[in-house]
């Protein structure tokens, strides 16, 4: 009996990647937050920095291979300003979680704002 294996690989499955769960998990905690600050009262400028920095961390976190600190980066200033305006602590759980899926680079960088 031939014995039939699944490892051939060509240059077309090479290319094919799927983000990890902690990709996915981190995609999922960002849209979460971005709907707790939908409902959050911002003065118009506030919201503007936190939705646009939150837009960038989303559009970074759904890239192929995102950067890490660039999310965390994004991630950092949506919670200074939130920190700023008295409004962090409903989003401080969903920014905790983002933190601990980043790693390092979410230690280096969200973290120093909650």
């Amino acid at each position: 009996m031939r014995e039939v294996t699944f490892q051939h690989e060509s240059a077309a499955t090479a290319a094919v990647t799927s983000p990890t769960w902690e990709t996915l998990e981190l995609r999922r905690t960002i849209a979460l937050t971005c709907e707790t600050v939908a409902s959050l009262e911002l003065s118009p400028a506030e919201s503007d920095t936190v939705n646009d920095s939150l837009d960038a961390a989303t559009r970074e976190a759904s890239a192929e291979k995102p950067d890490r600190y660039t999310v965390g980066e994004h991630l950092e200033t949506a919670a200074h300003t939130l920190k700023d305006a008295g409004a962090l602590d409903p989003v401080s759980q969903g920014l905790r979680r983002a933190t601990e899926l980043l790693g390092p680079a979410g230690l280096a960088t969200v973290a120093t704002a909650l």
